[in-house]
């Protein structure tokens, strides 16, 4: 399904280009990166929630998931009221640069608006994920991609603006949210999302800032690191740049998930392990380190050989991506991959606040060095800015807290 939803992603990306253009391609693809840099996915609220349904405690992953409802009602409410405030400010130009345009402020509007309708909406992939579903998730989520698609389709036929196409992710990913809590609560025969979206006070608050706190700098950091990189190519350089940079990321984004997608099954594993025994299992850790690593190895390799071709052709020939861009990525999604079975097992709160400062240093070296980098290197420099920033701050750190540490023995 990853692999359909990727190519969704691709054929709904040269549709876009093919409608507007390179240099509106470009202000969509800027556009629908803003509100990850106000806030990030559900806030670190899903790790609370998969952790909850580890403990097995009905009531208490009723609670969870009400807090954490509030708490994504609220934020989403904050990050709809600041888009439209930015789009009717006439902030927009200032904001987007070279990519901005006629169409900037409805797109900025639109995309803030649904983004803050799909926070609340994402807790049923946390909460699918916490009943050990994750591959339903993984299927909705693509069935999201294929309604973006189709809403890309429709506006391209129709002679949509470009709020449209700004909004089509954002309309899957809504739909998917929806599907998956309707799915979650015929599990758990409850209906969530009656519960998610109107949070009332009917089961005692509990308190999910251990988990969710930490968790949500890590996202928002990492979120501020990533999406500022094409606000940089936008201030320095010009669309063709930024549309450049777009195309790579649309492979580089699929590619990431999948990684994503076979780590996140970790967290459960790993949280019913730390409730059953003190002792770090360095040897599974070692091992999962090795697949993980050969993994992103080998999906390193299809990008830098396929993704040119596969780019090119998305932009209609008419910007070049290089094997350069794509090896960049490449390095990128194998520091993810390498980290990832360690990061799962600092998932306790202990953990997640150590990550969440390296994940605050990681997003200051990588902002740091990527504006030099894009001088220099052009598109590839940011990426190349967030590889090292976080191999050096994350990567390297996360492993010597794990396998330096001689308070617990392997298991």
């Amino acid at each position: 399904m990853l692999v359909l939803a990727g190519a969704a992603t691709l054929a709904s990306a040269r549709s876009i280009v093919d409608t507007l253009g390179i240099a509106g391609y470009a202000l969509v693809a800027l556009v629908s990166t803003l509100p990850s840099l106000l806030a990030v996915s559900e806030l670190g609220v899903g790790a609370a929630v998969i952790d909850a349904f580890s403990s097995g405690n009905r009531e208490h992953m009723l609670r969870t998931i009400t807090a954490g409802a509030r708490t994504l009602l609220c934020a989403g409410s904050a990050i709809a009221v600041c888009g439209v405030l930015t789009a009717v400010s006439g902030a927009a130009d200032a904001l987007l640069a070279s990519t901005s345009g006629p169409g900037a402020a409805p797109c900025i509007a639109v995309v803030s608006v649904l983004f803050g309708c799909s926070l609340p909406l994402s807790l049923g992939g946390s909460v699918l994920g916490g009943l050990g579903r994750y591959h339903f998730a993984v299927l909705l989520q693509g069935a999201g991609t294929l309604i973006a698609l189709t809403v890309v389709l429709l506006g391209a036929a129709y002679d949509a603006p470009p709020a449209v196409f700004a909004a089509s992710v954002l309309i899957g990913q809504c739909a998917a949210g929806v599907g998956s809590l309707l799915l979650a609560g015929r599990m758990l025969r409850m209906r969530l999302l009656r519960v998610v979206l109107l949070p009332l006070r009917r089961f005692p608050d509990t308190r999910i800032i251990q988990l969710a706190g930490p968790m949500a700098v890590i996202k928002v950091t990492s979120a501020v690191a990533y999406g500022a990189d094409r606000l940089v190519l936008s201030s320095i350089t010009n669309p063709v740049a930024v549309a450049v940079y777009s195309a790579g990321a649309q492979l580089y984004a699929p590619a990431s998930a999948l990684v994503a997608a076979a780590a996140l099954p970790l967290w459960r594993v790993f949280s019913r392990h730390r409730h059953t025994s003190t002792k770090t299992p360095r040897r599974n850790l070692l091992r999962l380190t090795a697949y993980f690593s050969a993994g992103g190895l080998g999906i390193g390799v299809l990008l830098v050989t396929a993704g040119p071709t596969v780019a090119s052709w998305m932009l209609h020939g008419r910007a070049e991506v290089g094997p350069g861009l794509m090896a960049a990525f490449s390095v990128l999604v194998l520091t993810h991959a390498v980290n990832y079975p360690v990061a799962m097992w600092l998932s306790d709160p202990a953990g997640l606040r150590f990550q969440a400062v390296l994940a605050v240093l990681m997003a200051g070296v990588n902002l740091a060095a990527s504006v030099p980098l894009a001088h220099l290197l052009g598109p590839i420099g940011p990426v190349l800015a967030s590889a090292g920033a976080h191999f050096l701050c994350v990567t390297v750190p996360c492993h010597r807290r794990v396998f330096a540490r001689r308070d617990s023995t392997a298991a």
